[in-house]
This record gives C-alpha cells, structure tokens and sequence, in this order.
C-alpha cells in the first residue's frame, strides 16, 4: 500500500512540477515542450513579379543589405533575427519565391512602444506593423498599407505576406 500511495504522490508531484503558465493559450503545458511562436514570411518582389530575395535576379537584395530592427520610444534600436528562406516544394505544390523568416519578429511587435522596420539596402526603412491571432500573423501593414496575403494551396500551412516595390 506505501508503494502505490508514493507513486501516485511521486506522479502528482511531477505534474504539478513541469507545467508552466502559458499566457496566450491561458492554460499550462510541459516546460518540457519548447512552444512555437507566430513567424512572419515576408517575399519581397518588385512590380513585373520579380524575386528581389533572388541573388540573380537585378536590383535583388542581399541578407547583408536588409535589416530588420525595432526602435522603442526612446530611440533605443535592437535589431531582429531573420534569415532568407529559398524556394520549397510542398507535396507537389512549388512556392517559387524566396522569403524573410522571422520568428522574434512577432514577440517584439507585443511590446508595447516599439515599432518594426524593415530597410533595404539604401532606402529609406519601411514602417511594419503586425496583427497577431491564433497563434499566426493575420495581418501585416507595411507604411500603413495592407500587405498582400498569398491565397495559393499553401495557405493552410503557411501564411506568407507579400512587399512589392
């Protein structure tokens, strides 16, 4: 009887031990378990359709060129990860473009103050601002303006936003 009273008392420990808060869901999961957070993709092409993130492409722009950062309202930059995804097969669907990836992108838009630019190459920095809803970017305005959404059969796996210059 002592043997099944201390696992049950070992098991209840445990369960209560390795559940952390986790606030956007309200409930607690594994602090195991890495969570996933909302990522921005972002393909940047200019008017004729053009990948402006392919390096053969004229007038494209290098991950040298790009910076992604947050200014707070003190004037206080920090700049935000990403890298340049290249084109995917999904099943046999192809998505042609290649895409900014962010994930940090999405926790530093919550931060109440900040605001997100994206700049690239010379020109002057593009105002982002991002609406977050279960657990995705539902939507991305770039200087004000609604970005295109791409609305193609890998838009129930993926939502990619689309800059055209």
């Amino acid at each position: 009887m002592k043997k099944i009273l201390i696992v049950f008392v070992a098991l209840f420990i445990i369960n209560f031990g390795c559940k952390k808060i986790d606030e956007n869901n309200g409930g607690g999961i594994c602090a195991c378990s890495p969570t996933k957070y909302p990522d921005l993709t972002l393909v940047v092409k200019n008017a004729a359709g053009d990948d402006l993130l392919n390096s053969v492409v004229t007038g494209a722009y290098t991950k040298d060129q790009i910076q992604l950062f947050s200014k707070n309202a003190s004037g206080v930059v920090k700049q935000i990860s990403f890298y340049l995804r290249p084109p995917f097969y999904y099943g046999n669907s192809k998505f042609k473009y290649n895409q900014l990836y962010s994930e940090e992108i999405v926790a530093l838009s919550k931060v109440s103050g900040n605001t997100l630019y994206l700049k690239l190459g010379s020109a002057e920095p593009l105002e982002l601002n991002l609406t977050v809803g279960n657990f995705k970017v539902e939507k991305l305005l770039i200087d004000k303006k609604e970005a295109a959404v791409d609305n193609a059969t890998l838009s129930a796996y993926l939502t990619v936003f689309y800059l055209t210059l």
